[in-house]
């Protein structure tokens, strides 16, 4: 086994996922579950789009925007008898088989109804009605602004629109590359810092900001020249799509790439020091290549995926600490201790010990604590989003592609806690039918853990994916 501070190189070419049919399924009147294939391991293309976007300012789609009610002003949904609460709240806890109604219709847009089976507050929140999709793009990055006054989608073929909540007003179609990995700005409400773009054609070595309100484009990070001191083939850098800043948004871990679109390096960066706090040139030749990376919810760490590693290292790129043997789905997370903790399900064939096991593993100690198994002949795919800042030791999952829909983890939105007892909330069904890469339901949690945005088809079977935005009642 080589040190792992002196690895040796690695490189990563393109990554390829299997593209879907992306014709437009019809709508069907109501969702009828319908019974899923098994699990597939799909590769990921990364789709360039160039020329995006313009400016306009006008509406999602004609309605009258119904606000909020109170929970128990919403009309009376009856659960199937059986159904775990808690007898006050009326929330949901534990494993819960309740099933889906076969006579749910899609809601009007932006009209707010309540779960058939949780009676949480939900409501349809974009429209692709003129378009192939409108949908929410990642669990690991925020939809929603810092104040919850605007919400992110990625629009039809890779054009990122910026809605007003309240009203649903399409404030600007921003005029950023469909993989410029947009982050919300951590206190401002009308900035998202992003990169220029994924690829050596567009790609560079710098951090942007477009100020949502005037779409004016600014650069307010440029290490071009530190990095290719260190690298001096070094060209663009990324995290794959699939990392976050740190919750305070000043750290961030970018993977370093060359004009062959080979992966050379990685780079943990500081933006209020303007500062690199380190760069890492080789890597562990039995990790595989390096598949994303991310900066960890406190400024402490950077951890990355590999086709057969996920790792973890201090700020600086040192002191490499192995959290699992393979690159899985999931997300960091802050745990109620204030540790930062990787959230994750393992997807091994059943050579592990914690095969169809959701796990959490502590940073800092690397203590490995099982939450839930969720195999349990239903062999759902999940997702996890570790973003709700201000909640520390819960995470959102959303399950989709289930062999066995009577299974109680398919096609749902749950709370998991992280620490404490390990608690399962219960929040809404997708009524999602499509199990491909533009449906996927991607729910993503807030940073005050009120408010969750997922993605479902409506039951037409097709890529038309649009948001819905899921209200969590205050929990302890």
């Amino acid at each position: 086994m080589n040190n792992p501070m002196e690895p040796v190189d690695g490189q990563v070419g393109s990554a390829v996922r299997e593209l879907q049919d992306d014709l437009l399924g019809l709508h069907i009147p109501e969702f009828v579950p319908s019974p899923r294939r098994a699990p597939t391991i799909a590769a990921i293309v990364v789709l360039t789009v160039v020329g995006l976007g313009a400016y306009f300012v006008g509406t999602n789609e004609p309605g009258q925007v119904v606000e909020t009610p109170p929970v128990d002003s919403l009309p009376d949904v009856s659960a199937p008898e059986g159904r775990n609460t808690d007898g006050q709240s009326g929330l949901s806890w534990g494993p819960d088989a309740t099933p889906p109604v076969t006579g749910w219709t899609k809601p009007a847009l932006f009209t707010r109804y309540p779960d058939p089976a949780y009676r949480t507050s939900i409501r349809r929140m974009t429209t692709a009605a003129s378009a192939r999709l409108d949908r929410s793009s990642s669990s690991r990055r925020q939809a929603e602004n810092a104040d919850g006054s605007l919400f992110l989608s990625y629009y039809d073929d890779g054009v990122y629109h910026v809605y007003d909540r309240k009203t649903g007003d399409l404030l600007r179609a921003l005029e950023i590359h469909a993989d410029a990995e947009p982050q919300w700005h951590p206190t401002d409400p009308n900035r998202i810092r992003h990169i220029l773009g994924p690829n050596s054609y567009v790609g560079d070595l710098r951090l942007y900001e477009v100020d949502v309100t005037s779409g004016q484009n600014t650069i307010v990070a440029d290490l071009t020249g530190r990095i290719q001191m260190a690298i001096p083939e070094a060209l663009y850098m990324y995290d794959k799509a699939a990392g976050s800043p740190s919750s305070d948004g000043n750290r961030y871990a970018w993977i370093i790439l060359n004009e062959a679109e080979e992966a050379i390096g990685i780079v943990s960066y500081d933006l209020a020091e303007d500062q690199i706090l380190g760069i890492r040139t080789t890597f562990d030749a039995g990790h595989g290549a390096v598949r994303w990376v991310s900066a960890s919810p406190s400024e402490g760490f950077v951890v990355a995926g590999f086709d057969h590693a996920t790792v973890v290292w201090d700020a600086d790129l040192g002191n490499e600490r192995l959290l699992n043997q393979r690159d899985s789905s999931g997300d960091l997370v802050v745990q109620a201790n204030g540790n930062d903790a990787w959230v994750y399900v393992d997807v091994d064939d059943g050579t592990s010990a914690d095969a169809g096991w959701l796990l959490s593993v502590d940073i800092s100690s690397l203590e490995r604590t099982r939450l839930f198994q969720f195999y349990g002949g239903a062999n759902t795919s999940i997702q996890v989003s570790g973003k709700g800042y201000d909640k520390p030791g819960w995470v959102i999952a959303s399950t989709y592609n289930c062999s066995d829909p009577g299974a109680w983890t398919c096609d749902k939105i749950m709370a998991i806690e992280v620490g404490g007892d390990h608690r399962i909330l219960n929040l809404a069904h997708t009524y999602n039918c499509g199990d491909n890469i533009w449906t996927e339901p991607e729910a993503v949690v807030n940073r005050s853990f009120t408010r969750v945005y997922f993605n479902s088809d409506g039951g037409s079977c097709g890529v038309d994916a649009e948001i819905y935005e899921l209200e969590v009642s205050e929990f302890d």
